[in-house]
């Protein structure tokens, strides 16, 4: 079962920072999430991400409200893959909690 600590909410535009314990520059890197193996509900990569590296590196995804509004409530799965020149990489796939909203759809910022 899902830990209910660790999640995102549909609709907004959460940050979401990954850890890997080596020097990820010049890597292409891919979070995808998904309710199930082989259908990621969306995938984010670089353009959407900021970086520090180093020994350890630190990446950070911002997502959009789409991407969050494609994923259903309920338990999901969340995975990094990397790719340099012919090495690939592979996270294992972590356990997340999308929570769901009220009121469904995109919000704009009117006032």
């Amino acid at each position: 079962m899902a830990d209910e600590n660790v999640g995102i909410t549909r609709g907004t535009t959460p940050s979401i920072p990954v850890t890997v314990p080596m020097n990820l520059e010049g890597y292409t890197c891919y979070l995808s999430i998904g309710k199930k193996v082989h259908t990621p509900y969306f995938t984010a990569d670089n353009s959407q991400m900021t970086a520090t590296y180093g020994e350890t590196s630190t990446l950070i995804f911002t997502l959009t409200q789409e991407q969050t509004l494609s994923c259903k409530a309920g338990p999901a799965y969340v995975q990094l893959r990397l790719i340099k020149d012919d090495t690939a990489l592979a996270s294992t796939m972590g356990e997340i909690v999308v929570y769901d909203i009220i009121k469904d759809g995109e919000i704009e910022d009117v006032y």
